[in-house]
């Protein structure tokens, strides 16, 4: 019997000692000639097929649907139904080890990891392959609950007390804040900063009731909420302290400091970096920080999600600081810094360009403006942000300009359609205010939804773009080939692009105003525009496609190489192989579904 069989590879790599030897006993070979039906509907199943050499196709309705190659196993599905799905053909001379149908079974009944990979959908295949990574200390810290961070116990005060028994508290007790309570029961918070602002003012801390500076506006989580969670709230309000609620009650406070003890030993974080900023050098030391951060949660294995949730945190915290150090105070009041595209999704976590613009409130002049935007995009240059090539920057005086004249530039590109129109209102649909007055945003993104409602006829020919890669190239062909050269496969022009563009298009249709990929499927599913099943398997595919484009960057950045959305198949484990041809099915599955909802063939 066959003594080289491959434990190493999915499902086999999960067996016991005994279950192998099982595998050893009861194994054989075949052989097949080129053009041989190895399955068919006619065939009644009686093995598992694992392939030692050559290239089997599966067929059905005419289209081949998947191609396995060394190392793949086939049919496992057939073996339990009974029945064969398609038809099964050798592409050129094939051996393959014959694993009996009896054997397939005992090892199913005995372990339920090879009988879950064997006929798993996507999202198990996923599970599988991160059971398979090393989980490192990290992960786990980050995806703690607040409970078991160090939460002070809360110290809470009346409204009435003055400023100056509070800082003998302060003192006393070693607190660096009290929660306020006052006579309708709301909460505030006073910290050891407002009372040197007390000190500074000259005011006799004596006669001055706390509550009159006490911050009203607080930052809440739920003791069962990840430590994760905890950090993006600080980050995006850029507070130092959140406070801790069990079932709605409030029991203490989640100091920066102590949350920073938690994980101290584990990430370096770079918000405080950019909060104490005053300079494009120590802001693009911030930057370089971010990148060596992205680095550790990858190889931490930390879900892409949470990623590029962190990153677009703290890119923002970059954008807005930046702002502040080249903008002069009225400009920042009196206009909005925009991201779009990708970081407006908020799923860019390398830095591959900038996409930003300015909206400018009505009315309002300065002059050197166009040395100003300069300045910000080329300082972004330096901090590591490369110049997007299309153009889209704040320093493009088509992406800045006053609220009205921007009014008029959308409605331009909506009732002139073309290719480039349709580019732009693309990332600009995308958009995210970083920085300034955020109404003005809110009153763009407003008139540019008004305007879709009018226009039905608009969305048809804004879809079309996701199907514009297609399969060009022979990419879809060479990975059902499963070739063993050396292959790249563009996983944005394949995949990434299609699903953000199509789900983008249909979330302007119904006229869901969220930003990011993820959240608009979940609405497009609650709405019933699209399938439960469908939008979980194209979370999946994004976030693997993501994950996958994320290690390669950080590869070749490593050599010294710039990102790019290039993945090489002989760097992916047969695991890997297979989910990204699952997926590229699950993005044709939804291309399908884009023809059919938007009428595409009839453009």
């Amino acid at each position: 019997m066959p003594k080289s069989f491959n434990f190493n590879a999915p499902p086999f790599d999960g067996l016991t000692g005994e279950q192998q030897q099982w595998v050893r006993d009861s194994v054989d070979i075949g052989y097949y000639a080129a053009g041989a039906v190895v399955l068919s509907a006619d065939t009644e199943p009686s093995h598992l097929f694992v392939v030692i050499k050559g290239h089997v196709q599966q067929v059905e309705q005419d289209e081949v649907v998947c191609v396995y190659g060394p190392g793949a196993c086939f049919d496992g599905r057939s073996l339990v139904s009974g029945r064969v799905t398609g038809i099964f053909t050798a592409a050129e001379e094939m051996l393959a080890y014959l694993l009996p149908k009896a054997t397939v079974k005992r090892l199913i009944a005995a372990n339920a990891g090879f009988g879950a990979l064997l006929f798993s959908d996507m999202s198990q295949k996923l599970q599988a392959l991160t059971d398979r990574r090393p989980q490192r200390e990290l992960h786990g810290l980050m995806m703690a609950r607040i409970a078991q961070a160090f939460v002070r116990p809360a110290r809470v005060v009346g409204a009435e007390t003055d400023a100056f028994s509070i800082a003998q508290l302060f003192e006393n007790e070693r607190l660096s804040n009290v929660l306020v309570k006052d006579s309708q029961g709301r909460l505030g918070i006073f910290t050891s900063t407002d009372i040197r602002k007390v000190v500074l003012s000259g005011t006799d801390a004596h006669h001055l009731p706390v509550g009159q500076l006490a911050t009203w506006d607080l930052v809440e989580v739920a003791e069962e909420d990840a430590v994760f969670d905890a950090l993006i709230l600080m980050i995006r309000h850029g507070v130092h302290r959140v406070v801790v609620r069990r079932q709605g009650v409030v029991v203490g406070v989640l100091e920066q400091l102590d949350l920073l003890s938690f994980i101290s030993n584990h990430s370096h974080l770079v918000w405080l970096q950019v909060q104490q900023a005053t300079s494009v050098a120590e802001l693009k030391g911030a930057g370089a920080s971010i990148q060596r951060l992205i680095q550790l949660l990858s190889e931490s294995e930390v879900k892409v999600s949470m990623i590029a949730r962190l990153v677009q945190e703290l890119n923002a915290k970059i954008f807005t600081r930046l702002w502040q150090l080249v903008a002069p105070p009225d400009l920042v009041e009196n206009s909005c810094v925009m991201v779009m595209g990708s970081e407006g999704r908020g799923e860019q976590i390398l830095k591959t360009d900038q996409d930003n613009g300015l909206i400018i409130r009505d009315n309002f002049e300065i002059s050197r403006l166009s040395q100003i935007t300069a300045a910000f995009n080329d300082a972004l240059y330096e901090i590591g942000y490369p110049p997007c090539l299309g153009g889209v920057m704040m320093r493009n005086p088509l992406w800045c300009q006053s609220l009205t004249e921007f009014k008029d530039t959308i409605r331009d590109w909506v009732l002139r359609p073309s290719m480039e129109n349709h580019l732009r209102l693309a990332i600009f649909s995308d958009a995210e205010a970083v920085c300034g007055d955020r109404s003005l945003l809110v009153a763009l993104k407003g008139y540019f939804f008004q305007l879709l409602r009018e226009r039905s006829s608009f969305f048809p020919h804004f879809a079309r773009a996701a199907d514009q890669f297609g399969e060009q190239g022979g990419w879809w062909n060479r990975l059902l080939r499963g070739s063993e050269e050396e292959e790249t496969v563009d996983v944005k022009k394949l995949g990434i692009f299609p699903i953000v563009h199509g789900v983008r298009s249909l979330a302007l249709e119904a006229g869901i105003e969220a930003n990011s990929t993820t959240d608009r499927m979940d609405q497009l599913a609650l709405g019933n525009r699209l399938p439960v099943e469908l939008v979980r398997d194209l979370k999946e595919t994004l976030a693997f496609l993501m994950d996958l484009r994320l290690k390669q960057g950080l590869r070749l950045q490593a050599l010294g190489q710039r990102a790019n959305n290039l993945v090489e198949l002989q760097r992916l484990s047969t695991l890997e192989r297979d989910l990204l041809r699952d997926g590229l099915q699950v993005v044709k599955q939804f291309r399908n579904l884009l023809h059919h909802h938007f009428r595409l063939d009839a453009l």
